[in-house]
């Protein structure tokens, strides 16, 4: 079997798995919504309209919501960030203090931070519109079969090259 131009038998089998390991990283990738509100310094995109902000494909584990609201007017938002992050600082839940609450929310999917970051609801990939359920484990069973087709090139490479 003739290969390309400086690649050796012994070294196909590295260039292979390098190939795979690269593909199953990429099909961990989530699409997160990423941006920052702050009262006063932004238009209002971010806390009101996921669809219209950035979308980062990210290596991280969460993607995550983090909503502050003045205590004494709940409909008042200092700030709101949509991000990924590997450990969110609460998977779910609010922490209050005497003059602020914190909303952190946390998931999973594609594009899950696209809601208001005060409920556990996930846009389950649609801009905005929010479905109401629990943080969601995993991924997307669509995300994993991006690394089949790899994996059989992969045997059928590593078939060729054991034939001489």
């Amino acid at each position: 079997m003739n290969l390309p131009h400086g690649l050796s038998k012994s070294l196909l089998p590295f260039t292979v798995l390098g190939v795979v390991l690269m593909s199953a990283a990429f099909s961990n990738a989530l699409d997160c919504y990423v941006c920052t509100y702050l009262d006063g310094y932004s238009d209002n995109s971010c806390l009101k309209n996921a669809s219209a902000v950035t979308v980062l494909n990210c290596t991280r584990k969460y993607c995550v919501t983090m909503r502050v609201e003045i205590r004494r007017n709940s409909s008042k938002v200092m700030s709101f960030r949509r991000d990924c992050q590997d450990k969110p600082l609460m998977l779910y839940g609010n922490k209050p203090d005497e003059t602020f609450r914190t909303y952190f929310t946390s998931c999973q999917q594609d594009r899950c931070n696209g809601h208001d970051g005060r409920v556990r609801n996930s846009t389950n990939g649609s801009g905005g519109s929010g479905i109401h359920n629990a943080i969601i484990p995993g991924k997307s069973p669509g995300q994993i079969a991006f690394l089949s087709p790899w994996i059989h090139i992969v045997l059928i490479i590593v078939a060729l090259c054991q034939f001489p």
